[in-house]
């Protein structure tokens, strides 16, 4: 699996790496996401770059270096967007109260909610 994200209006940082992917991708919908220093959970969707639009965000498991197997978070071209779990605003890259990333890494046993669990 091949993680390519440059910088974009959702995410002012770029980033490129290969993962060996050992599970199926799912389509995720919610994980836990330390905001203000509290973990809570957020809304995750993945992010078009070309067309500046929410896209689907998926999870899978890989082997990581040295730490074993991880969840790999990923989106689109865009990279990852999230929200808290209970706002309604629609995905939009200039609200401040969404926020994106490249992608995420996180315990394979971590929260999730996948879009197929709903």
């Amino acid at each position: 699996m091949f993680v390519e994200v440059d910088s974009n209006s959702n995410t002012d940082k770029s980033f490129n790496m290969i993962f060996r992917d050992i599970s199926p991708a799912r389509e995720i919908y919610c994980i836990k996401y330390p905001v203000n220093g509290e973990e809570q959970p957020v809304q995750i969707i993945g992010w078009d770059a070309d067309s500046n639009r929410p896209c689907p965000a998926y999870a899978c498991k890989v082997e990581e270096s040295g730490d074993g197997v991880a969840l790999l978070i990923y989106g689109g071209s865009g990279g990852v967007r999230m929200k808290l779990l209970e706002d309604e605003i629609k995905w939009n890259p200039a609200s401040p109260s969404q926020w994106g990333d490249t992608h995420l890494v996180y315990p394979a046993d971590c929260f999730t909610v996948y879009k197929d669990e709903l």
